[in-house]
Order: structure tokens, then sequence, then C-alpha cells
């Protein structure tokens, strides 16, 4: 057993022997993978193996389209076949809103390189002969998807990373971990191995591994079962003719899929709420083997998908399989760096392993080789879960994740379970007075604001949702009055110290504001995209405040523990200090009668917007409390942040609601008033794979630029991101990346990220939205101000 390596991946399941290849191919070949027992005795050897490339999430959607292209030629390189049948995927319409879902996905498909189809009920009989078709509207068709043997293909993974020089230790446990100066210690059952890097791929024992290191795991496994038929005469029969083996297919609001296997059937379901297993870690007893089947609990389902494919009611069980597999309370994968441990990577909690095993390898091997990925991974990195993740809250949201695999959802859908966890100070305030609230990183945040006595329960469309009149009072309220929202959930970090200036502006692409001022700071990857955005307020020299996006709190806080100098003070204030935004017309007039400037022993002077420019930070006094001001204006309207301890903030906002008519309003409105002013995003348009020269925050050349658009013919709907933008002769030319309806131009806005050319050669442009071309013009000033 060799004592030292540079890379030593724990688990040879499928994700484990696909990160082990993708890093030897990139040339790092002095590369190792210990696995407990033998090659795939986790979860792969049981998965079903369905190979889908249909999601409605951008980074998925590349990870699953890079898989089902690597597997159809994985052979050529290794040697080995992978198994890969590339029959096709069906899914089922039988509800219009299903319809416009497919509707919706085109849209992102077109932009990811996926090819997808909507068919017809009679394409879908002529690619299913055997279904009755009653009651189906149409489908959708991803002709490059199938299904693929697990363990073939992790033995043709394990074959080419062999072919590049990797080795591969089967019996061999991993009992512990040393961090070192240089990297780690690996600890086995056949001796240690000194590496820089460790990368942990176990699956179902994801607890177990990362309890070796103290760290939290929110991947959680579940039940999952399928049955698999006996041969089928008919299907016998389609054999021998020499036609083609029918597309994986799923009736989602039957929630089940039925595929071929040989000449049978598999058919399985998601039966309701998900069943966790191995919650407190695999018993060792627990070895290669299954779960007692469960027939009953999916009796009512096989009902069902007898009546649509009536071959199963005559079909004979051949077996069932019921095991166990890793799933996550978002049901994205759980990947990237390991929080506050330097070059250890994890490949866990893949729920759909076999599908994006290949994507998986292929952007840890990049993140690890290169320094960063080639796509944004901020859905999937593991830091996306904070210390609110509690082992039952994972549990829950896991078990609420498995149960929604096929229901249909709508955009800004809200999801109920494990909720009311982490709330403001203000929160039972907001919530007397008709806060609708939404969930971020834990976090109960208004989302909009109901009128006095009337109804409070969110509907969501593919069109107009419930509340979007009152989202457009909202906004209106801002642009015409006084308005005041609670963003106490926005990450915030305190960096103080000597040398926290010089630390923080090496960090950032830019200087830092001067004392007394705030400013935007960029963190950029090693691939020149965008890692991290900071709202930089500078209090004193070598004392900042630096706020970010709630859901990377600990992204964002791993970053700067990381790369600060150790004896740098880095402190989280996010649940210590809260905040409030007060914006409109009106805010300097009420922050003049409510507060006065906090100048220590000298005699306090009266507030006013001369007092504070734009740009101004500054300790202020609101009523009796001592805050922060920041001075935005980011909606074109005069508008400040007030910071305060969290005891007080109560008080703040109470002397702002009892001396004003100031309207509270919620993130859905700011969404519109972002979009409508202009102003560039983190994660949806400012990502690691966009640069400051496409994103217009720097001069340069590129071949595509984001711009802002806004439709001109009236619609129905609006633009929410991941739309085609198409020429008027069909030729799609870029993609949206946000959008909703400007309530005070009244049109639909959206960012798009557009070709060059076709922004230089002035083509008409539309946007494409639920399969329908709406003409677009590019909007140069606030949408607001455009009317």
């Amino acid at each position: 057993m060799q004592g030292s390596a540079r890379v030593v991946v724990v688990g040879g399941g499928v994700v484990g022997c696909s990160v082990l290849y993708h890093l030897a191919k990139k040339g790092w070949s002095d590369v190792v993978l210990c696995e407990r027992t033998e090659l795939t005795a986790g979860s792969t050897w049981h998965a079903a193996g369905n190979v889908i490339t249909y999601t409605l999430d951008e980074t998925v959607s590349r990870l699953n389209q890079y898989g089902a292209d690597l597997y159809a030629q994985l052979e050529d390189d290794t040697g080995v076949p992978s198994g890969y049948h590339q029959c096709g995927n069906l899914r089922l319409a039988t509800h219009p809103d299903r319809m416009d879902e497919f509707k919706r996905y085109m849209g992102l498909a077109r932009q990811t390189g996926v090819e997808a189809h909507l068919v017809s009920p009679d394409e879908i009989r002529d690619l299913w002969p055997f279904m009755n078709i009653e009651g189906v509207l149409g489908g959708l068709y991803n002709p490059g998807d199938g299904h693929i043997a697990p363990a073939d293909l992790t033995q043709s993974f394990a074959a080419g990373a062999r072919k590049y020089g990797a080795k591969i230790h089967r019996s061999t446990e991993v009992t512990g971990f040393t961090e070192t100066p240089t990297g780690w210690i690996v600890h086995t059952s056949r001796g240690d191995i000194a590496c820089e890097h460790v990368v942990s791929c176990t699956g179902n024992y994801t607890k177990q591994t990362l309890g070796l290191l103290g760290l939290p795991a929110h991947a959680v496994s579940l039940r999952h079962q399928f049955i698999v038929t006996e041969p089928i005469p008919e299907l016998i029969e389609r054999r021998k003719a020499g036609l083609p083996e029918m597309p994986v297919m799923r009736d989602p609001e039957q929630v089940f899929y039925c595929r071929q296997e040989g000449d049978g059937l598999v058919m399985g379901a998601y039966e309701g709420r998900g069943e966790t297993c191995f919650v407190d870690g695999v018993p060792s007893s627990f070895g290669m083997e299954l779960f007692p089947d469960q027939l009953d609990a999916m009796l009512p389902y096989l009902e069902t998908a007898i009546e649509r494919i009536p071959l199963l009611e005559t079909a004979g069980v051949q077996s069932v399989v019921n095991g166990p597999q890793p799933y996550t309370p978002d049901d994205l994968p759980y990947t990237g760096p390991a929080f506050g441990k330097r070059n250890f990577w994890l490949g866990e909690g893949n729920p759909f392993g076999v599908t994006l095993s290949g994507g998986i390898g292929w952007q840890l091997a990049e993140w690890i080789v290169e320094g960063a990925p080639t796509i944004d991974m901020r859905p999937c990195d593991s830091r996306r879960f904070g210390e609110y993740a509690t082992r039952t809250w994972s549990a829950r949201k896991t078990e609420e994740a498995y149960e929604r695999t096929y229901l249909l959802p709508k955009p800004g859908e809200e999801l109920p379970a494990a909720r009311i966890l982490k709330v403001s100070p203000v929160h039972d305030t907001l919530a007397a007075r008709g806060a609708v609230f939404g969930a971020v990183y834990g976090w109960e945040r208004p989302n909009w604001f109901a009128a006095e006595g009337a109804c409070q329960e969110e509907e969501y469309s593919f069109y107009r949702p419930s509340f979007f009149e009152q989202v457009g009072a909202e906004v209106r309220a801002v642009r015409n009055g006084l308005a005041v929202c609670d963003i106490s959930h926005g990450a915030k970090f305190r960096v103080s110290g000597a040398g926290a200036d010089g630390f923080v502006n090496r960090l950032i692409a830019g200087d830092l504001p001067s004392v007394g001022a705030r400013g935007i700071g960029y963190v950029l990857t090693s691939r020149d995209g965008f890692d991290a955005i900071f709202d930089i307020a500078r209090l004193n020299e070598d004392d900042l405040i630096l706020q970010s996006d709630p859901g990377c709190e600990v992204i964002d806080l791993d970053l700067l523990q990381q790369s600060a100098p150790p004896d740098l003070r880095i402190e989280n204030l996010t649940g210590r200090e809260g905040a409030l935004l007060l914006s409109g017309p009106g805010a300097g007039d009420l922050l003049a009668r409510l507060s006065t400037a906090d100048i220590g022993d000298k005699s306090p002077e009266p507030m006013d917007e001369a007092a504070c420019p734009p740009g101004t930070v500054k300790p202020m006094i609101c009523g009796y409390a001592p805050i922060r001001l920041h001075r935005t204006d980011p909606f074109g309207v005069t508008g400040y942040e007030l910071h305060a301890k969290a005891e007080v903030l109560r008080h703040v906002l109470l002397q702002l609601l009892e001396n004003s008519s100031a309207r509270l309003i919620g993130a859905r409105a700011l969404e519109v008033l972002r979009l409508e002013q202009g102003m560039p995003a983190r994660g949806t348009e400012l990502t690691p794979m966009r640069t400051l020269v496409e994103a217009g925050l720097e001069a340069g050349e590129s071949d595509r630029l984001l711009v802002r658009l806004e439709l001109l013919d009236e619609a129905p709907t609006d633009p929410l991101g991941h739309e085609s933008v198409e020429t008027s002769d069909g030729l799609i030319v870029g993609h949206t990346t946000s959008g909703a309806h400007g309530h005070t131009a009244g049109r639909g806005l959206a960012f798009a990220i557009v070709d060059r050319a076709a922004l230089d050669e002035g083509a008409e442009l539309s946007i494409r939205i639920l399969d329908i071309a709406y003409s677009a013009r590019v909007c140069a000033v606030p949408a607001a101000l455009s009317q």
C-alpha cells in the first residue's frame, strides 16, 4: 500500500470512480481511491440507472447533459462498455399546467445544449405503442437520455482511471483524517496515506465520513423501490422484429416511471413522503444488501401505472429492489469544498447519482486542478447550508424533496416543510401587519404584505400569481411615497484588525471605499468569473463591514476565513444585527425628523440628506436606539439601510412606521425594483461563468454582453429567466437570466446575455415565453423611467 498520493478519493461508487477518472485524465496521475469493500457496493449496485437530462436547474442541466454525452462515448476512451442504452426519455402531460412547465423548460434546454422536443399524443403513441394515451395532452421528449447499467459505468470509469495512472485500493476502509500544514493524512485499515487533497464520495456513509472531521452531513438516505417484471411476450416480439427500445417514460401526475429492461419492464414510483433510513449512520451489519420489499406502499401507484401501461397487468414480478439512496434537503448534489477544511472536497448526496456522476467528476476535477469550476456550482455547493440545517431539519426537508420529485413546480413557489426556524427581531410585528413569508437560508423573509382582512395564501401560476397586484402596490410605494423592508436575513461580516484594509483590498477587484463610505467589491475566480460580491462599508481604518446574499453566508465566511491571515478578526454578525431598508422620495424627510448624528461627546447634529449623501456610512440615533446608517439609493430614489443590534431593531421599525405613512414591502417588490433599475444580481447575472466585461462592469471586447430587455408586446405572463432570446427569423442569440413584471412601466423586464454580433447589427429581438415569441428591445435607461 502506497504511503502518499496527490489526491485520495474515498468511496468506490460511480461518483468516486468518476472523480478519479476525471482527475487522472486531467493529468493528475498520482491519485488513489480507497473503497471499504468492493466497487459499487453502496447504493450504485442497486440503482435503477435512469439517465435524465430533464431538470429546471441550470447547473444540474449542464451536469446531466455532460454525463449523457460522456456515457455515449466513454467506451472509446476506456475500452470498457458503459452499458448505456440511449433510448430517450418521455414525460407525459395530463394537465395544462404540466405542458406549461415543459414549455418553460424548453428555454433552459436550448440554453444548456440539451436536445428536447414538445410532442403530441400521436407522437407519444408512436414512441410508446403499448401506452394508453387517454387524457394525455402532450409530452416532452429528450432523445439523448436513456438508462445505463450502473455497475458497468463504474467499471468503465475505473478502467479509464487506471489507464491514466490512478490506483484503486479495494477492501481499504478509511478510519480517520488528520490535517497537516501541507494537506491531509488519510488513515485506513491498511495504513496511512499522506496527500494534498481528499475527495469524499461515500454516499450512504456521508454521516460517518464527515463525522470523522466533526462536520455535519446534510445528505440523508431514503428508501426507494422499483419492480422488475418477467419477460413480456409483446416486448419479445418487438425485439425480434428489430424495433428500437422504447424511451424511459414518466407520468408525473401519477408519480411513476417505466422503462424496458431486456424483454421486461422496470416500474418505480415516488410513494408520497420519503422514508428516511440510516439517519444515525449505516449499521456495521448492513452490507451489499437490500431492504425487504414494501409492495403494499407501491400497490396504489402500480394500479395507476397499469391503467397507463396495460402490459403491466399480466406481467409477472421477477424482482423487487428496495434500497437506500442518498438525497439532500433541496434535491441537489452536496458537492464542492467542505466548510473550514482546506483541500477537503465533497462529492456526496447525489439524488440521481448515476445521471450526475459524470458531471460531478468533471466539475470537481476542474475545481481541484484549476482552482475553479467551469460552470456555476453554487446551487450544489455543500456550504449552502448553515447551522440551522440540523439532523432533524435535513431529514424532514429531504422527505419533502423526495415527495416532490414529480409534483408540479411553479415559479416562485415556497415549500412548507421545516419552516419558522430563523426569524428576525421584527418577525412578529411584520406578521401582525399582513406579512406573507418565504424561506431563505433558514430565515423567514417577508415576500409581500396582504391588505388588511385579505387572504394571505399564495396561489402560484405560470402566468400571474395571486399576489401580483399587491407587489405592484408595494413597488409604487417606493417610487411615489415611502416604504420599509426588513432585510435582516442578509449575511453580514465584520473584518477588523491590523491589515484588514489591505486584506480586503487584495481580495476584491478594484479599490476600497474611503473611511465613512460604502461601495461594491467583486471577488473573482481564477477564471475571472464572479466568486463573491460584497457591499463594503468602511467604518474606520482596518474596520469594515461586508454584506452579501443570505444564501452565501457560509460560502462567503469560508472564503474570508480561508483567505485571511491568522491574526485578522472575522466576525459573523448576521444573527446579531438586523437591518431595515427605508426607501422612497420621503425617506430623507422622515429620518431628519427621527434621527440625529451620533458624534460622541459633542452636541448631536440634526440629520438631513445633505449630511448623508449617497455612499455615506455613519453612526446615528433613531428614536432612542443607536444605528448605523448606509445611504444606498438602490432604486433611483432616496434610500437608507438602518443597521442596529437585534434587540433594538423593533424599536427602530416602530419609529419609522408610527411617525409616517410608510408602507411595508417584501422581497418580491425588491426584485421588481432591482430589474427596473437595472441592477445585476449575484447568482443570476453575476456568476462564475460571467466576466466583468460581459457584465458591462469593465471595458473590453467580448462575444456576449449582459443587457436589459423590455417586452414591447402585451403578454399574459412575464420572463423569469432561462427564456430564449431570438432574432426575427428565429435564430437563438441569447437567453434571459432573470425577469419579472415591471409594475412602474407596465411591461415585462429581463436581464439577458446576448451575442454581441446581434446587438451590433441592431437585430430585432424577441423573448420566447411559454413557446410564444414576444417582441423586445434593449433598455438602456432604467425601465421605470422609459414610459
